[in-house]
């Protein structure tokens, strides 16, 4: 049979405070609850119509720091022969530039490029002479550093009375 700590009756002296105190601190640190938020990226697309479309499809300016990751093209119709499209990024010091193939109707690349306030982002399509592209979409995901963006806090209690309860 397990032995009480404390004799009941006793008096309350400084061992017993410390111990007590020792094991509510281990109660208040098994009882913390974590809520993790996430930095969403954000999307920016545009769509281009026309009858023979060449040249520039997306104009863009970062108004802060960040990172450039995925990025998506999709043509109306499959193309005849091989389309370039072309990234570039420029700002007052440099111009990075890279080329890529496409020769189905989508094209999904990987950019994880760093992006600073004022670059400017410009994407372009050159087709065959075979081709004419007709429709064009094209987006990709920025994400702002986390010191650009907007840190707010909040209570576990507030975020929990926040959350709807469904009706079931």
């Amino acid at each position: 049979m397990k032995q009480p700590i404390f004799k009941k009756n006793t008096p309350i002296d400084e061992a017993r405070i410390s111990y007590i105190e020792k094991i509510v601190s281990r109660l208040v640190r098994r009882s913390v609850k974590k809520i993790t938020s996430l930095i969403t990226p954000y999307p920016i697309s545009n769509a281009v119509f026309g009858d023979d479309i060449k040249g520039p499809i997306l104009y863009y300016m970062f108004p802060c720091k960040g990172s450039i990751t995925k990025a998506l093209i999709c043509l109306g119709d499959k193309p005849k022969s091989e389309v370039t499209i072309n990234v570039s990024v420029k700002n007052q010091i440099y111009t990075d530039s890279k080329s890529y193939g496409m020769a189905g109707k989508s094209l999904s690349f990987e950019l994880n490029k760093e992006i600073y306030s004022g670059d400017q982002l410009k994407i372009s399509i050159t087709p065959s002479e075979k081709d004419q592209i007709t429709e064009v979409w094209v987006s990709f995901l920025w994400v702002p550093f986390v010191k650009e963006v907007e840190a707010k806090s909040y209570l576990i209690s507030d975020l929990e009375e926040s959350i709807p309860l469904e009706d079931g």
